[in-house]
């Protein structure tokens, strides 16, 4: 069986800390827009974040379970995707090295953080993202930090088992409500959470004021870092790695996949079966071969995922080719939104990525960037009638 799933961001319509805020109406909005749910071999499902390092968990597991009894209710799947990278607001406990002024300050914070270098004195306090547009961000977390870690575990069991336990529970016949969990958010490095040389310059300049950091963002036709100040000297250092010379492309890959390798095996002693878990990985770019290749989000715990933006996987750098290698057939598009303007494109572009080998699933991001755009919904229902 195979879903394509449209995102649900977070923000004015729903919000993980706020149960009250999970609605009939969050399904009937897309679900009446679009006006047909597929067919037995592929399903129109919907697809929500939730960031378990951003807010009180009692909060994020009463909205989940609101979740999912709307799946059943409005007999639509759901895909839940499990984040501790990209939004971690929630831990300063973990984070913060650098303000006494705010909860959690510790200076031993410094080994959660990313390094610009390999001493702990150059830790990094501030980062920046752009999803649309420039925001800081708290600082790119230290992936192999032994602390990062250790708190990443209970959060994602949980949730994790609260997911499963709610698959196994249901009739073989809606079974299908259940696609399986998608852990990891583009985990990378210093890709949404980069970071200008002598960044935190701008933070200690002004702590709440952004007007004068620079915006110039990434330039991913540099290298690997986008032209900015590479970051994983912390990781590579926790890790034992390496403590001498520049992080390379390969260091900051073997991070990521450690990473993801690390969050997959918390979900699968949480009792999640290889085929019902993705990764989702992020750092693969054009020019292909100055980035991430496909290969880091392979490993032995769960199904790969990469973000396919404005083009299909044959055209994805290695994708294939690492598929290949690992002797797998079974992939996802864990975040995906194509270059398409006509109803035909967009059809088209559902095909070239659900007809790929054998892909699992596509998660479109998100549903508010395209519900105002009727090319992109009758694209949507082409690729949802029989064939």
């Amino acid at each position: 069986m195979q879903y394509i799933f449209l995102n649900r961001a977070p923000g004015p319509q729903w919000k993980q800390n706020e149960p009250a805020s999970v609605t009939d109406a969050l399904f009937h909005e897309p679900l009446d827009a679009i006006g047909v749910k597929g067919t037995p071999d592929r399903r129109l499902g919907l697809a929500f974040i939730l960031s378990y390092f951003n807010g009180p968990l009692d909060s994020m597991e009463e909205s989940l379970r609101r979740l999912l009894a709307l799946s059943e209710k409005q007999d639509t799947p759901v895909l839940l995707a499990l984040d501790g990278e990209n939004w971690w607001g929630s831990r300063p406990d973990l984070w913060n090295w650098f303000d006494p002024s705010r909860p959690g300050y510790n200076p031993a914070n410094r080994q959660n953080v990313e390094w610009t270098g390999w001493d702990p004195s150059d830790a990094v306090k501030i980062g920046w993202r752009n999803w649309g547009s420039q925001i800081r961000v708290l600082p790119q977390p230290n992936l192999a930090s032994p602390r990062f870690r250790e708190a990443s575990r209970v959060p994602l069991a949980r949730l994790a088992k609260i997911i499963k336990n709610w698959g196994d529970s249901l009739p073989d016949n809606r079974r299908y409500l259940y696609p399986g969990i998608k852990v990891g958010w583009e985990a990378s490095l210093g890709i949404n959470a980069f970071y200008y040389p002598d960044g935190n310059r701008y933070w200690e300049m002004s702590p709440t004021d952004a007007s004068k950091d620079p915006k110039h963002g990434l330039d991913m036709k540099k290298d690997f870092a986008g032209g900015l100040t590479p970051l994983g000297y912390a990781a590579l250092t926790s890790k034992g790695w390496k403590h001498n010379g520049p992080v390379t492309l390969a260091d900051q890959e073997r991070i990521t996949a450690d990473y993801l390798d690390f969050i997959s095996g918390v979900c699968r002693r949480a009792g999640i079966p290889r085929t019902e878990l993705f990764t989702h990985s992020g750092g693969q770019f054009s020019p292909w071969e100055l980035h991430y290749s496909h290969r880091v989000a392979i490993n032995r715990n769960a199904i790969p995922g990469w973000s396919l933006y404005g083009h299909g996987p044959e055209k994805a750098g290695d994708l294939g080719e690492s598929l290949t290698r690992a002797k797998m057939e079974e992939w996802c598009a864990a975040e995906w939104l194509p270059h398409a303007t006509t109803a035909a494109e967009w059809a088209r572009a559902y095909e070239d990525v659900l007809s790929f080998r054998r892909c699992r699933f596509v998660d479109l991001y998100n549903w508010e960037g395209i519900r105002n755009k009727p090319e992109a919904i009758e694209g949507l229902r082409r690729a949802l009638r029989p064939r």
